[in-house]
This record gives structure tokens, C-alpha cells and sequence, in this order.
């Protein structure tokens, strides 16, 4: 694994502006560390997206624009439901993240999907799309409503619009875990100082109502045991990512969170008794515009 870098441009003018009025940007940086943690993750959510994406009704023969794909983990999953028939746009800002998912598509031979330079905000034309999807996108936006009211405007009356978020506070570890928990709650700290909402899975619904769509929705919640390694290591880089961003805002000192050792120490309590660990709830919405 590479070492990690200094903060990306869009990190650093997040942490210099906590409240997130003047810039919006992706707080986590698009090191080459971070790029793995993404990866990390999208294997852990995989088979509930997937299962969101059916619902929403992706199927074979569609075009669908990811918005926000990043190294492809999503665009993976769409091409595999829209099929060859069918074809995969993945746009976002970072140039690293789109090289990484580029060869990762020509690896698993799976011409239908392409990727660009782009955004949600940036979106001028979304007509040839039959649907447009984004995942853990809309919580770094300072106006989720009403960038899904632009991208609604954008796409063609009859696509899907389907999104999902998660809901940050719904962590929880039974009996109580209480490093993890101090964990997660820095790491939630970080989005509520930057005024963002911490449970954007809740916020779905409003931020669809506002952009005048109706959605369905479903929750999903990943349980598992407290000694699973794959998600101490998601906990522990994700709060590596954010620990420039929680030292400028005050939330937690570097020797307060040792992150040289959190791991072991997240390890060493969870060995301490038998544990349930509930991952944050896993919120998907869709609706069709009209």
C-alpha cells in the first residue's frame, strides 16, 4: 500500500472553510491511500447495492451515467445489470481515481463502460441517459436538493434518478464498543462542523421532495461480528483521512488518536467479549422524473 499524501486541493479548502458555505469539495482527498480505503469499502457495500440498484429498476439494455464513480466500484455493478446490451458513463472530478477505474474496466473486458472528467454540479446534458445513480455523493454537497433539482432539469422525462447515502450515526456495537464508537463519532464530527448532514441517508427523502420527485426508498444494514478485520481497516483509514481535517477543526489531537496504533487497540476491544457490530444503515433512493 502507498504511503499516504498531503491533502488534496478540494480537502484542504474544506478544512480551511469548516461550514462549507463558500467551498464544496470531497474532504477526504484523493491520495492514493484514500483511493484503496474507497476501494475497501465498495467491497464491503457491494452486494447491498447491488440490491438497491435492482430495485431502482437497472436492467439490462440501459444507459446509466454514475455520477461521483470514482475508482468504478459502482459502474462495476451497473455494467453487470445494464449488461453489454446496455452502457455505463462514469464521470468524476479526479484524474487518479478515473485512471484507476479506466484500467480496471479493461481488465475485466467490459467495453460498454467508459469514463470522463465531471461532475454533478457540471452536468450539462443528461438527455441520452435512461438513468443517472450516485453513491455517497450528496453529503459532500452543500445543497443536495438542489443539485438533484439541476441534474432532474438535465435528464430526460422517464430516466431514473437513484442515489444512496449513508446514515453516519446509525453505527452502533451491542454490548457497546466504546473505541469504536469514539472513532465514528470523530469521524461524524467532521461532517456536521462542516454543515453537512451527518445522516444523508435520512436526508434523501427531503432532498428528493425539494427537487419536486417522489422517491422509494429502502434501508439496508450490514451486521457483523466485532472482530471482522475488513471493517476495522475501513474504520481506522477512514479516520486517517480525516485526521487533517479533525486536527484543524479541533475535534481530536494526533496523539489523542494515535492512529499507528488504532488498530491494534480496535482489535484488543473487540477481543475483550463477544460483540454484534451494526455498519451504518445504507439508504437508497429512486424515482423516475417526469
Amino acid at each position: 500500500m502507498s504511503q499516504s499524501k498531503e491533502p488534496s486541493a478540494a480537502s484542504a479548502s474544506m478544512i480551511e472553510n469548516p461550514t462549507g458555505q463558500a467551498h464544496a469539495g470531497y474532504v477526504l482527498g484523493h491520495s492514493d491511500r484514500e483511493l484503496d480505503r474507497l476501494h475497501r469499502q465498495a467491497l464491503l457495500f457491494a452486494d447491498l447495492t447491488r440490491d438497491l440498484l435492482v430495485r431502482a429498476g437497472l436492467e439490462s439494455g440501459m444507459r446509466v451515467l454514475d455520477i461521483g464513480c470514482g475508482v468504478g466500484d459502482v459502474s462495476v455493478i451497473a455494467a453487470d445489470l445494464v449488461t453489454p446490451n446496455g452502457a455505463v458513463t462514469g464521470i468524476d472530478p479526479s484524474p487518479e481515481a478515473l485512471a484507476i477505474a479506466r484500467a480496471r474496466l479493461d481488465a475485466l473486458g467490459k467495453p460498454w463502460v467508459r469514463f470522463a472528467p465531471g461532475t454533478l454540479e457540471g452536468l450539462e446534458d443528461g438527455s441520452s441517459f435512461d438513468a443517472a445513480i450516485g453513491r455517497f455523493i450528496l453529503i459532500h454537497l452543500a445543497n443536495p436538493a438542489e443539485a438533484l433539482s439541476r441534474l432532474r432539469s438535465r435528464l430526460r422525462p422517464g430516466a431514473v434518478m437513484c442515489f444512496i447515502e449513508f446514515d453516519l450515526g446509525t453505527v452502533a456495537a451491542y454490548p457497546p464498543l466504546p473505541l469504536l464508537q469514539q472513532c465514528t463519532g470523530w469521524v461524524g464530527e467532521v461532517y456536521r462542523r462542516m454543515g453537512r448532514q451527518l445522516d444523508m441517508g435520512v436526508g434523501l427523502f427531503g432532498a428528493f421532495r425539494a427537487a419536486g420527485l417522489k422517491p422509494e426508498m429502502v434501508g439496508l444494514t450490514r451486521i457483523t461480528t466485532s472482530d471482522d478485520e475488513a471493517g476495522i481497516d475501513f474504520l481506522v483509514e477512514s479516520v486517517r483521512s480525516l485526521l487533517p481535517a479533525m486536527e484543524k477543526l479541533g475535534i481530536a489531537r494526533r496523539d489523542v488518536v494515535n492512529i499507528d496504533t488504532l488498530r491494534d487497540r480496535l482489535l484488543q476491544e473487540s477481543a475483550s467479549g463477544d460483540h454484534c457490530v451494526f455498519y451504518p444503515r445504507l439508504v437508497g433512493a429512486w424515482a423516475v422524473v417526469r
